[in-house]
């Protein structure tokens, strides 16, 4: 990563404190005004991902469309699903900020009608506004997503590492410890397995910093599964990035080629 790259991440942590105090960390009502909200640096509070379960999919009963665009008719439905609970839109709002980048937005509606506005931030899949999440697209938001997620509901900042070109890749001095690797497809179940691969691997600062609800909490309660056995390190079996940012974060796990790594303060 080039020093303006890197420089850009920092400059962009800095627009944090703006977010929260603005927008909260959940879904948000269709007047709300746009704010600048970061791209690589981004905050956790996800208690759960809707839909997310040993055998089901994201999109296999949430009204959640991989064929159809987020913002078309058809790509997010309005009366079954997702849009229909208040755990569900948080979801929706956690996909769309991993989708869209700054300044998109999405306008859906409930089952009774209430509008919410989405707004999008990091900006890893832009395709899926008007087109189809293909599997690369289903790979990088599933990272994304699973990252977000936090079942303390604890909000940190996060520092975020990854191939997608919206993140990239590079460290910094605020954000020393690398909690862990997020990969998988939480879309759709893997037939071969019966359930969907919703992945984790151990960073090794994992137990630095340890946050409630997170890697390194001993009271955690998984909601991913460590596919190369309980506390394995991502070092071990990932293959890392690039040199020379082999030790900013991984391009490849278990089979995974686009992996979301994360550093926290």
């Amino acid at each position: 990563m080039t020093n303006a790259s890197n420089l850009k991440k920092v400059a962009l942590a800095s627009s944090i404190g703006l977010l929260l105090a603005a927008v909260g960390c959940g879904e948000q009502p269709a007047d709300t005004t746009d704010v600048e909200s970061p791209a690589v640096v981004s905050t956790n509070g996800l208690t759960q991902i809707n839909g997310l379960s040993s055998t089901n999919g994201l999109s296999s009963t949430n009204g959640l469309s991989l064929v159809n665009g987020l913002s078309s008719t058809n790509g997010l439905s309005s009366t079954n699903g997702l849009m229909t609970t208040s755990s569900g839109r948080t979801t929706v709002s956690y996909l769309v900020r991993c989708a869209l980048p700054l300044g998109h937005r999405i306008i859906k509606k409930d089952q009774n009608g209430n509008s919410y506005t989405f707004w999008g931030a990091i900006g890893m899949t832009p395709q899926y506004e008007n087109g189809a999440c293909d599997q690369s697209c289903q790979q990088y938001l599933s990272g994304c997503l699973m990252a977000h997620v936090n079942t303390a509901g604890v909000h940190i900042t996060l520092w975020l590492d990854s191939d997608n070109p919206a993140i990239g890749w590079g460290e910094s001095p605020f954000f020393p410890d690398q909690e862990g690797s997020f990969f998988g497809n939480i879309f759709g179940v893997n037939p071969g397995r019966g359930k969907v691969d919703a992945f984790y691997c151990n960073g090794i600062g994992f137990s630095l910093g340890v946050v409630p609800g997170r890697l390194g909490d001993t009271g955690w309660t998984d909601p991913f599964e460590n596919p190369f056995g309980y506390g394995t390190y991502c070092r071990d079996h990932c293959t890392p990035a690039d040199i020379p940012h082999q030790n900013d974060g991984y391009k490849a796990c278990a089979g995974y080629n686009h992996v979301v790594t994360v550093w926290r303060q």
